[in-house]
């Protein structure tokens, strides 16, 4: 069971980590503009950074970090320097800190791969922007649902809170660009 604090510095991890993401995304993909120079960097690194905490946080956490790092690297949405960046530091921090538990990457593995790809078809192939499909499709539930299916099952809700926060925080950064126009 872990104590008050530690679980508070987790749940800050996940959001941080949320929200950073999107912010190096932003600043690649979708034209926000620079606030200083080398801000791409600095946020792939802090991104990095607070996915390294995740890693060290918890074994499960990790292996599904590690999870989706790999399923990026396959659908090759690391594609700018600072994504690999961040993700370069997260798998390095694996390596060296967590253990590897097969079952519970492969699952999360192929979840994220899976779904992860649908996403990417329906935004890339079909570019549709409008529908059920699309908007649950959009707001990554694929993250948390999983999480919570496993913490149904085996306990450590913090993997739960963990992938729920950090989505949320993601999509309201999204949300916020999407607002001032950063698509």
């Amino acid at each position: 069971m872990m104590d008050f604090f530690t679980t508070l510095f987790i749940i800050l991890y996940a959001i941080l980590y949320g929200i950073t993401m999107k912010i190096a995304d932003l600043f690649d993909e979708h034209g926000l503009k620079q606030w200083f120079k080398g801000n791409k960097i600095l946020f792939g690194i802090l991104w990095g950074i607070l996915g390294a905490l995740l890693v060290l946080s918890h074994n499960a956490i990790a292996n599904i970090i590690l999870a989706m790092n790999i399923a990026f690297i396959i659908r090759n949405r690391l594609d700018y320097l600072n994504h690999q960046i961040a993700a370069s530091i997260i798998i390095i921090s694996f390596l060296f800190f967590a253990t590897f538990s097969s079952w519970l990457f492969l699952i999360f593995f192929f979840i994220f791969l899976i779904f992860g790809s649908l996403k990417d078809y329906v935004d890339d192939v079909l570019k549709k922007k409008k529908g059920t499909l699309v908007f649950l499709n959009e707001i990554m539930i694929y993250y948390p649902i999983p999480a919570l299916i496993y913490c149904i099952l085996y306990g450590n809700w913090i993997v739960f809170w963990v992938f729920l926060l950090y989505t949320i925080s993601y999509n309201i950064i999204k949300y916020i660009a999407a607002k001032k126009g950063y698509k």
